[in-house]
């Protein structure tokens, strides 16, 4: 008997540890990618105030997350910013490595409107 009950006793404590591990994996996840999106917004709002120092941002906006291959990932933002009277909109493109969450670049771009020359809201 005592061996069944040494049995018992290392698979339920077996089983503890695989309910213990798969909820720290799953939480674990989450706060990565909330933790990983609240980096790259910091470093894209950090960046278009170093491009555009006397602008203020008036608008900000998460557009999406592009997997580029796997070693690059992409955060799409865009804002609106304020500069001297007048209103335009820049594109941030973080891109960086999923694995390692090092920073590859950031690319800012002006929106311009064609049609009139002017800048456009991104959706």
């Amino acid at each position: 008997m005592k061996a069944n009950s040494r049995y018992n006793a290392i698979v339920l404590l077996l089983s503890f540890l695989m309910l213990i591990t798969a909820g720290i994996k799953a939480y674990g996840e989450h706060n990565i990618q909330e933790v990983d999106y609240k980096k790259w917004s910091r470093l894209a709002i950090t960046s278009v105030k170093d491009n555009y120092p006397s602008a203020e941002i008036v608008d900000f906006q998460y557009v999406k997350r592009v997997e580029v291959n796997d070693e690059e990932t992409k955060d799409v933002f865009g804002m609106q910013l304020n500069e001297n009277g007048k209103q335009f909109n820049v594109h941030v493109d973080v891109i960086f490595n999923p694995k390692t969450a090092k920073l590859i670049t950031v690319n800012i771009e002006e929106i311009q409107d064609a049609a009139t020359g002017g800048t456009i809201i991104l959706d």
